[in-house]
């Protein structure tokens, strides 16, 4: 009877008592783990493949004698692994190219798995179909990419010097710099977001801003008609009709039960220019989903180069992503230099699919990092890492923490920020670069200081002044203001200001319309500002944010202008009498609005960053002018501004800019609308500007009504490309409509009006040449219609066209 017990109890056990094997698969001479290997046990169609880091474990029934190994881009391999249960196992690189020409007969049978996989993208895209929120641990470090040899082999070191010596020793166990981040998320449909940032441990420094990085290294997942690497946009090989640009070949297969996980490489077919990616798609049946990707651009680039790697697994039913990871490679600036590596591994857990959300936890704010993010215990890391740090990780904090309170490092980070932020903190003072040094035409070169009070003072309020002096008109510059910020999330701010300066005449500015740095935009037409007029100004304003996408400005001020050219307005005093008047008093109350759509906000401690929005950006503004209080004009002031830049597939990057206003009431030249004309022909080199009119002499038009429609297409590298030149070839085209009312009020200064349309298009040419972080082109445009001159010579502007890239290598 007890015999007849121990064999029912240990039965069970024998039945599925299994063997077992794990290891790791990394490449033979880069060292670097091989995610996604597929792996064939004892030479039968069922096996495993490593996870993203490279990692495998499989379990069987059968003892376990032999290992298949396949990998793209590698050499197979057989392993005999008879009483052997860890493994770490090297794979060589094949010697032929992964982008070489396959010819096959019929239908390609890897197309009729992809059609399956774009027909079923929506439904197993969680963004699309899901409510979710999860946890994530974010870890990335740098380190110098060195040859093996060198790193670990000191008899092949001899020839260097001893201070390449002690950096190579050095490396052994340290990286260069190491961030580690953990962040919540909440989704819900059908595109409400929120990202923070709980926790950031930056070696070196304090400031947690470099949380982010993970985040912005590629897509949440593979799913999306384009995938965006970076800053740079990629056509999925899996939307619509990209077989057509891709060209896509079944590798190898793996049974697992009554699923089977196709391996497809895809690459851009020969002949087909568009921005493309290249790499390894793994497509499971169940669902025609996907199970991993690797993913890289098809083409490498001379600077910094990505490779992601994304791993997706069955949650709740669905196909969830659980791990990211991103290689960054960042070639030196002059060749023979060492590179630099940067690992990110983002591990996504403690996820759920579809709790219970309410739209109140979400707003226009998509990622902010926690006050309290820096100051974690480590205690509370240990109880979040997916697994402890390694010795040389630690290391790494220890010395580069060391290293940084010694030089400094948190205060030389500081002016990295100065470059986003425009101000340099000094104690509770806060300078404004943006006042140290200008120049315009009219003013000659202006120098001058700005600062504020910082959070150091107080966070709820600041206050500040600037001082300037233009050696071109030789005169004083002065204002204040003072600022209380109410409500930071939903940017309610009170302001009071005042300034005596100068302005241009016929320009509305809206407060919230800012030119982003090194664009091509307005900000180039310092160089045309020939007329200014002399204020004084005090307003008030209060802004806020309401309706989730809209901000409002109200305001009022009193501004008293002084003309400083021969214009001058004749304005009736009586019945009798009429003066030619060149001093303005201005009161005026009004209101602003700014409405970009599906906009989101990355709030970073102190600053809110926009990410651009997919549909327009519209701005509209009201000045009611009043005669109370000194005022001596009545008027209403519309104006209302929108612009939107567009990327087509296979066609490049649309851009429009518009602009119309309509002034009722009666009002001096400083109140139109002067056109932004920006040719000069006293000039040798003028340059190209955005959102203006690049024919049009300044300052030839004035306008009370009118409408300003301007047009850029951009088809980027898709026209022409080679490896060493690549221009960006652009359309543009201008349109203006103007009227004047009261048109025999204005004297002094000739102008003109657009009654019947002002027209001009040109063509542009960007990169041609390129030195350092600047590019130079350049863009000719054709004045026409009913304002075009009598000599065809005085239509075409010829520009100089500006740009800014990342620098390519420098030779020695």
């Amino acid at each position: 009877m007890r015999v007849l017990f121990l064999i029912t109890l240990l039965f069970p056990y024998c039945l599925f008592a299994q063997y077992q094997i794990k290891g790791r698969i990394i490449d033979e001479k880069t060292k670097d783990p091989l995610a996604f290997v597929n792996i064939i046990v004892n030479d039968e169609r069922l096996g495993t493949s490593t996870d993203i880091n490279g990692y495998f474990n499989f379990k069987s029934p059968q003892p376990i004698t032999n290992l298949k190994l396949s990998y793209v881009g590698y050499e197979l391999q057989n392993i005999d692994v008879k009483n052997r249960n860890k493994l770490l196992i090297k794979m060589k690189q094949t010697s032929f190219a992964l982008n070489e020409v396959n010819v096959f007969p019929g239908i390609n049978p890897a197309e009729r798995i992809i059609k399956e996989v774009i027909k079923n993208r929506k439904i197993n895209n969680p963004e699309k179909t899901l409510n979710f929120k999860y946890e994530s641990y974010s870890k990335m470090y740098f380190s110098m990419l060195l040859d093996s040899s060198r790193l670990y082999d000191s008899e092949n070191n001899t020839d260097q010097d001893s201070s390449a010596q002690n950096t190579i020793n050095w490396l052994k166990d340290h990286y260069l710099f190491m961030i580690e981040s953990i962040t919540e998320r909440k989704y819900k449909q059908p595109d409400k977001s929120y990202e923070k940032v709980i926790a950031s441990k930056v070696s070196g420094l304090k400031n947690p801003s470099f949380s982010l990085i993970a985040s912005q290294l590629q897509s949440f997942t593979f799913y999306n008609p384009t995938i965006k690497l970076l800053e740079n946009t990629y056509l999925n090989p899996i939307s619509e009709n990209s077989i057509k640009k891709y060209f896509f070949l079944i590798e190898d297969t793996i049974l697992n039960n009554s699923d089977t996980t196709f391996i497809i490489s895809y690459r851009p077919r020969k002949g087909k220019n568009f921005d493309a990616l290249k790499g390894v798609l793994y497509i499971n049946t169940d669902g025609f989903a996907i199970q991993n990707v690797i993913a890289e651009p098809f083409e490498d680039d001379e600077i910094l180069s990505i490779k992601i790697q994304q791993q997706y697994e069955k949650i709740a039913g669905s196909w969830f992503p659980v791990q990211l990871n991103s290689d960054l490679i960042i070639e030196p600036a002059v060749e023979d230099g060492i590179r630099t590596i940067g690992i990110n591994q983002t591990y996504i857990k403690n996820v759920e699919i579809n709790p219970d959300l309410s739209n109140k936890d979400f707003s226009n704010v998509v990622t902010e990092i926690d006050e309290d993010a820096p100051n974690k215990t480590e205690a509370y890391w240990e109880s979040h890492r997916n697994k402890p740090l390694t010795e040389k990780e630690l290391n790494t904090y220890h010395s580069i923490d060391s290293i940084s309170k010694a030089h400094g490092f948190e205060k030389k980070y500081k002016a990295i920020e100065v470059l986003s932020s425009g101000k340099i903190d000094w104690g509770f003072i806060s300078f404004d670069i943006n006042r140290f040094l200008n120049y315009n035409n009219y003013e000659g070169q202006r120098v001058g200081a700005g600062l504020h009070t910082n959070k150091k003072v107080a966070k709820w309020f600041s206050v500040g002044g600037y001082g300037a002096y233009a050696f071109g008109d030789k005169t004083e510059k002065y204002g204040g203001d003072l600022n209380f910020f109410i409500n930071k999330r939903n940017d309610i701010e009170l302001n009071f200001s005042y300034q005596k300066d100068v302005v241009e005449p016929g320009v509305v500015n809206f407060y919230d319309y800012k030119i982003p740095a090194f664009s091509t935009a307005g900000n180039r037409r310092f160089f045309n500002l020939d007329r200014m007029n002399n204020i004084e100004k005090l307003e008030a304003k209060l802004q806020f944010r309401t309706m989730r996408y809209l901000k409002v400005h109200l305001f009022a001020n009193q501004e008293s202008v002084e003309i400083t050219n021969n214009y001058y307005y004749q304005k009736r005093v009586n019945s009798n009498a009429v003066v030619r008047d060149q001093y303005y008093i201005f009161n005026e109350v009004g209101v602003e609005f700014r409405y970009a759509f599906k906009e989101k906000i990355v709030q970073l401690m102190d600053y809110n960053y926009p990410i651009k929005s997919k549909y327009p950006i519209l701005y509209a503004k009201v000045e009611q002018g009043i005669k109370q209080f000194s005022g001596e004009y009545a008027y209403t002031r519309f104006t209302f501004r929108a612009e939107k830049k567009f990327f087509i597939k296979n066609l490049g990057h649309p851009k429009f800019y518009l602009e119309t206003g309509y002034i009722h009431g009666n009002v001096p030249q400083h109140k139109l609308n002067s056109s932004l004309g920006t040719f000069d022909v006293n000039k040798t080199i003028n340059i190209s500007t955005e959102n203006a009119f690049e024919t049009m002499l300044p300052y030839e038009f004035f306008s009370s009504e009118y409408f300003h429609f301007h047009f850029r297409h951009s088809f980027g590298s898709l026209l022409f490309k080679s490896k060493k030149f690549e221009p960006e070839i652009i359309l543009t085209t201008s349109i203006g409509f103007g009227g004047l009312s009261y048109e025999g009020a204005h004297g002094g200064e000739t102008f003109k009006t657009m009654e019947k349309g002002y027209y001009e298009s040109g063509l542009v040419i960007n990169h041609i040449l390129k030195y350092y972080y600047f590019t130079f082109g350049a863009g000719v445009f054709y004045r026409y219609g009913p304002y075009q001159f009598e000599e065809t010579s005085d239509n075409i502007a010829a520009k100089l066209s500006l740009g800014f890239v990342i620098p390519k290598k420098i030779k020695k």
